[in-house]
């Protein structure tokens, strides 16, 4: 009965975010938007006092963002253009974007690695679909959450608040070309497909602190696959995490835009930095290993490795 409920929540939240990304009318989109969190929250909850915390929080904002967003909605068509600002607001703060990102940190230790990896990806697409609609410049959302992203990153021991950092990070990213779908689009798609490699690795070593890869005891092969993950999640070329950042660099550089060009380059440098830290403590106990030790690989292992080398293929392509 339990798996029956688990398959109706997961189909109801994908109703939900096909009906925001879909739809024409603010209501639709509004309906779409509450399906998916109501569907979404019975997902992440489990058993820990923690995790009812996360839930409660995640649904009080996510409430409060609903709200403020129907009462802009209400206001622009009364004709009132100051509300385009409250309306904005309002998908920024669903998004988790620099600086109305303090309530991501605040829930996500109580989270499951499965449950952050369904709100850092799918519940995104929704409130990055609405950003698209928009006229408004960006600017100082798009530095705030790149510098955001990459500095508070660097001092973190725990793996979900990298991964919230680094979400921010690259979410500032795809608001970049947000008025591009083509180009957003194949970054989210990426992006999510690196994340889902990610999780998949912590998922399978069950540690939540970097410190723990030292001490961790796993073979060779997943080994190998953890360290090209991280890679590509820092941006490391030839990767795929490579390839969608300079998908993104090329359209910014198009658009002439080079503040923010500067800002990106220097903070993917930083995210390149917290990403190889955590390849090279994944290293230490590998290098006290018998050097003749032979790698088996299984299916898994050669499965993540070709998605991340997939877009090497990009090479032969003159544009993207």
């Amino acid at each position: 009965m339990y798996m029956n409920l688990e398959i109706m929540f997961h189909f109801c939240m994908m109703m939900g975010v096909i009906m925001a990304i879909s739809s024409n009318t603010w209501f639709s989109i509004w309906v779409g938007l509450e399906l998916s969190l109501m569907c979404f929250i019975p997902i992440m909850s489990n058993k820990l006092k923690l995790n009812s915390e996360s839930c409660i929080k995640y649904f009080i904002i996510q409430s409060l963002s609903s709200s403020v967003l129907m009462m802009g909605v209400i206001l622009t068509s009364m004709e009132i253009n100051q509300m385009k600002m409250m309306l904005m607001m309002a998908i920024l703060l669903k998004l988790g974007v620099s600086p109305l990102h303090t309530w991501v940190l605040s829930i996500i230790e109580g989270m499951k690695y499965y449950s952050i990896f369904i709100m850092l990806t799918l519940m995104k697409l929704p409130p990055l679909t609405l950003i698209s609609y928009n006229d408004l410049n960006l600017n100082f959302i798009i530095m705030a959450s790149l510098i955001t992203g990459a500095i508070s990153g660097l001092n973190q021991n725990s793996i979900k608040k990298i991964f919230s950092y680094s979400s921010i990070f690259n979410m500032a990213f795809m608001i970049s070309c947000i008025n591009t779908n083509a180009i957003w689009l194949t970054y989210f798609i990426l992006y999510s497909l690196s994340l889902m490699l990610m999780n998949i690795i912590v998922m399978k070593l069950n540690i939540n602190f970097i410190n723990q890869l030292i001490l961790n005891k796993f073979n060779s092969p997943l080994k190998l696959s953890s360290w090209m993950t991280m890679l590509s999640m820092g941006g490391f070329p030839p990767l795929m995490g490579f390839f969608s950042k300079m998908i993104i660099i090329k359209q910014v550089l198009i658009m002439n835009n080079l503040l923010i060009l500067t800002m990106m380059i220097m903070s993917s440098l930083i995210i390149m930095f917290f990403y190889m830290r955590m390849t090279f403590l994944s290293m230490m106990l590998y290098m006290n290993m018998p050097k003749w030790m032979m790698m088996k690989f299984n299916f898994n292992s050669y499965m993540i490795i070709s998605s991340l080398l997939l877009p090497m293929l990009l090479f032969n392509l003159k544009s993207i």
